[in-house]
């Protein structure tokens, strides 16, 4: 498995913004958006952040979104109802989906340690590169650009996951 640097995702950035359909003003934030952890924990004198701040914020920009879609599309629909279809949408499942939609993961900088146990097949990973990427675009370029990155790449599997009726574990 190649190794991927902070400094190659930012080579590659033309390259990563096709598959994300989406061009960022600033580089800077897409190539945070790709970093994990662990490679920070490697490459401190290279690297002095991770992309778990993103997430968060691509956590929170993600459940808006599709919180605000479930409100406007689906007027009949109760709270309760919207809630869980909100869960099913953002969960780490989900994201995971979006993530590999996408096939970006081959340029996440992991450590070698992570790297040689698989990593960038992690389930977690993907989920937390997705919402880090989703805050990554929100503080590029706003909401919109936010709304149009998800709905112009995942809106049929949004509706698929929406029609997919809920599992009953009884």
């Amino acid at each position: 498995m190649t190794t991927i640097s902070f400094t190659d995702v930012k080579k590659r950035a033309a390259e990563i913004e096709a598959k994300l359909n989406y061009e960022f003003k600033d580089k800077d934030l897409l190539a945070l958006s790709f970093v994990h952890r662990s490679f920070v924990n490697e490459h401190r004198d290279t690297v002095k952040e991770h992309n778990e701040r993103l997430e968060f914020l691509g956590d929170t920009v993600l459940s808006i979104l599709i919180a605000e879609y479930l409100y406007r599309e689906y007027p009949d629909k109760l709270e309760g109802e919207m809630s869980r279809l909100r869960s099913r949408l953002v969960e780490a499942s989900a994201c995971i989906a979006y993530a590999q939609k996408l096939d970006i993961e081959e340029y996440v900088p992991l450590s070698k340690g992570e790297r040689m146990n698989g990593g960038h097949g992690r389930e977690s990973i993907l989920a937390d590169l997705f919402e880090a990427v989703i805050g990554a675009i929100y503080l590029d370029g706003g909401i919109d650009a936010s709304k149009d990155f998800l709905f112009d790449n995942f809106f049929d599997e949004i509706k698929d996951m929406i029609a997919e009726p809920a599992h009953n574990w009884k």
